[in-house]
C-alpha cells in the first residue's frame, strides 16, 4: 500500500473519530434522603420547587423522597439514621426541643402563617368587604358570621383578630370543621368564612368564587408573619461530618427561593413537575400567588420565630419551656449564611 493512500486513511479515520460523538459520562451524584411529612401537601411549597426544579441536581445531589406514614412521625427516620434531611413542622420541632433530640434546624422553608381567610362571595357582596380596607375594618365587617376553621389554628385565629384590636370569641362564632369536610361546609353554606390552608384554601377560591379577605400569607399581619414554620433539620453529628451536603441543600433550597420571588410560571411548572401538586393547573396557580410571599427570601433559620411558634401551635408532644433550653442551640446558622455568600463549607 503506497504511502499516499496510508496517509489518506488515516486522515480519514480521524476526521471519523472528530465527526463521532463522545460518549456521555454519567454525572456521580451524592445521594440525600429527605423525610416529609406528606408526598402532596403544598404547604412544603419551597421543598417541591427545589425538587421539581432540579435544584438539587444542580448542586450535585440526587434527592431520595422519604415519606412519612403520618405527619406526627416527622423527624423519626431522621433521629434513626434512616434520612439525612427531614421537613418538620413547627410540633414536631418544638417537640424534639422539648425533649433535647439532637437536631438542627438550617434552612427554613415557610416564614408568614399558610393558613388564610377567606369568605363567601354573597358574604362579601352584601357587606360590601373591601380587600383594601384597613384590616380592622374588614374583620369588623364579618362580625356575627361563622368562620369554619380546623381543630389546632384557633390560636392563630385569635392572634390575626387581637393584631386588630379584636376578639376572635367574641365578634365571630368559631364553627371547628375537620379540614376535609372545610370545602362541603363551606359550599353549603353551614359556614359564612374560612380560616383555612392547602388545598381547601384554593379549592374555595378556584371553584366556589370565594373571597380572600387577610392574606396572612402575605406578611399583612405581623404577628403572623416573619415566624418560623416548616423548615429543614439534620442530626448534630451529620451537620457536623457532612457539612457539605447540608450546605449543599441548602444552596438548592435558596436556588427554589430565588425563583418563586422573580417567576410563578416557572415556580408553578416546578410544582407540578415535583408531583406534590395536582392535574389542574388552575389550583396550582391560584396556591403559588398566595404562598409565594409565605416564603423567605433566605434559608435563614428565625430564633425569635421559634420561641414565637410555641404560642401559636400546638407541640407534639409536649411545647419546650425556653427558660430551660435555648432555640439557639437546635439551630445551626452558618449553613445558611454561607449559601447566600457563596462560601464553601467550613472544613
Amino acid at each position: 500500500m503506497s504511502t499516499k493512500r496510508i496517509a489518506a486513511i488515516a486522515l480519514f479515520l480521524t476526521a471519523c473519530a472528530m465527526l463521532t460523538p463522545a460518549i456521555a459520562q454519567p454525572i456521580a451524584r451524592t445521594p440525600v434522603r429527605i423525610e416529609v411529612p406528606g408526598a402532596r401537601n403544598l404547604q412544603f411549597f419551597t421543598l417541591w420547587v427545589a425538587l421539581g426544579a432540579g435544584f438539587f441536581q444542580a448542586e450535585g445531589l440526587e434527592p431520595k423522597v422519604l415519606v412519612d406514614t403520618t405527619p406526627r412521625n416527622a423527624g423519626q427516620m431522621l433521629l434513626r439514621g434512616e434520612a439525612d434531611v427531614a421537613l418538620l413542622q413547627p410540633p414536631m420541632f418544638l417537640g424534639m426541643m422539648a425533649e433535647e433530640k439532637p437536631i438542627l434546624l438550617f434552612a427554613s422553608l415557610l416564614a408568614n402563617e399558610p393558613i388564610n381567610l377567606v369568605v363567601r362571595k354573597e358574604v362579601a357582596e352584601a357587606r360590601q368587604l373591601r380587600a383594601n380596607a384597613p384590616l380592622r375594618e374588614r374583620l369588623e365587617a364579618i362580625r356575627g358570621l361563622r368562620v369554619g376553621v380546623a381543630g389546632e389554628p384557633p390560636p392563630r385565629l385569635r392572634a390575626l383578630f387581637a393584631s386588630a384590636g379584636l376578639d376572635a370569641a367574641r365578634d365571630v362564632e368559631l364553627v371547628i370543621v375537620p379540614g376535609p369536610e372545610q370545602v362541603q361546609a363551606f359550599a353549603e353554606r353551614r359556614v359564612d368564612a374560612l380560616f383555612s390552608h392547602t388545598p381547601y384554601l384554593e379549592t374555595a377560591l378556584v371553584k366556589h368564587g370565594a373571597v380572600l379577605l387577610v392574606e396572612t400569607s402575605s406578611g399583612e399581619v405581623p404577628a403572623l408573619a416573619d415566624g418560623q414554620i416548616h423548615a429543614l433539620a439534620t442530626t448534630r453529628n451529620l451537620a457536623r461530618e457532612r457539612g457539605d451536603l447540608v450546605l449543599a441543600v441548602t444552596r438548592a433550597i435558596h436556588r427554589a427561593q430565588r425563583l418563586i420571588h422573580s417567576d410563578l410560571k416557572a415556580t408553578v411548572d416546578a410544582l407540578i413537575a415535583s408531583g406534590a401538586a395536582g392535574a389542574e393547573r388552575e389550583l396550582t396557580e391560584a396556591i403559588a400567588a398566595v404562598y409565594g410571599p409565605a416564603v423567605p427570601p433566605t434559608p435563614a433559620v428565625s430564633v425569635p420565630g421559634i420561641e414565637r411558634a410555641a404560642t401559636l401551635y400546638p407541640a407534639h408532644p409536649r411545647a419546650p419551656d425556653f427558660s430551660l433550653v435555648r432555640a439557639s442551640d437546635f439551630v445551626a446558622a452558618a449553613f445558611a449564611d454561607d449559601a447566600v455568600s457563596g462560601a464553601a463549607p467550613a472544613r
